[in-house]
């Protein structure tokens, strides 16, 4: 049976998660619609595999990497169905998440954003059961790390969601301005989740349907599998600018001291954990350099 939806994969040196991700969509109890691959200029063959083990599938192969965000855009934009289901390609997903992502976008008519519960490559741990922002202007992912073993969790309205694995409407997404490509890669779902709850848009979060995700895949394999590797360290730290500078009121005084807080905080865990300081504060150099005629609240 074919269901009324699109699965926007975003693809980058994907080869060694395609087969898991491509089992998991064909063995689905309700069928895609189609699917749409944007290749951000990959140096492995993983694109073949889409055109050759999926159905329906349709290609698009940049020529140079234009970043997460381009990409999500692109294939949002390209989507022949209302519903999408957009993925990272270091995914894949239980059996039944197409069946039960359609009846969940069908029964809570007030939700246009769904956020799935994501779970780490091997099950054992929660990725993200929703995303949320702290007060310093961190944000984080709700339950990361906790075990997922005998936790029972319910539907509720959440904050933000993580585009590693998400389902909405095509209609609304667009609406509400798609992605900013100018963060390029992190932070891209943050920024769009902060829009959604200034204009009072809802997120639910929904833990029957189900997903798996390796994190941060693209940057891992480039950098000998480091959760925290230069790549990542420099675009979160650029990044978290561009969030502050887009979303938060600049004349509050107390929203200038959480932020300095916060980035505090971040340098001295990158400084003392990750031994990537030099990268973030690569980042936030840039963050500031590039924030000449930033559309605030866009």
């Amino acid at each position: 049976m074919k269901g009324n939806i699109s699965v926007v994969i975003i693809n980058y040196n994907g080869e060694k998660f395609a087969e898991k991700l491509i089992n998991s969509l064909n063995l689905q109890t309700e069928g895609y619609g189609e699917v749409i691959v944007v290749d951000n200029n990959s140096k492995d063959e993983s694109f073949f595999y889409f055109l050759e083990k999926l159905k329906n599938v349709t290609l698009f192969r940049l020529s140079e990497n234009k970043g997460f965000g381009f990409a999500v855009n692109l294939g949002v934009r390209q989507a022949k169905y209302e519903n999408i289901l957009l993925l990272n390609n270091d995914t894949f997903l239980e059996k039944d998440f197409i069946e039960k992502s359609l009846k969940n976008i069908s029964n809570f008519k007030g939700y246009s954003f769904f956020a799935p519960l994501v779970l780490s490559y091997d099950g054992r741990y929660i990725d993200s059961a929703g995303d949320s922002v702290g007060k310093f202007l961190r944000p984080y992912k709700n339950f990361h790390k906790k075990e997922y073993k005998n936790l029972k969790l319910e539907n509720r309205e959440v904050e933000g969601f993580s585009m590693s694995i998400c389902y909405f409407l095509k209609e609304d997404f667009i609406k509400e301005g798609m992605v900013d490509e100018r963060f390029f890669m992190y932070f891209e779902d943050v920024d769009f989740s902060l829009r959604l709850k200034r204009k009072n848009k809802k997120i639910l979060f929904t833990p029957d349907t189900v997903g798996y995700h390796f994190i941060s895949a693209s940057t891992k394999i480039e950098n000998s599998m480091s959760e925290y590797s230069p790549i990542k360290v420099f675009w979160e730290g650029r990044n978290r600018v561009f969030l502050f500078f887009k979303n938060y009121e600049l004349h509050s005084i107390k929203n200038w001291l959480f932020f300095f807080i916060g980035t505090f905080i971040s340098s001295y865990f990158h400084l003392f954990k990750t031994k990537k300081f030099f990268w973030f504060l690569k980042g936030l150099y840039e963050g500031f350099s590039e924030l000449k005629g930033i559309k605030r609240y866009g």
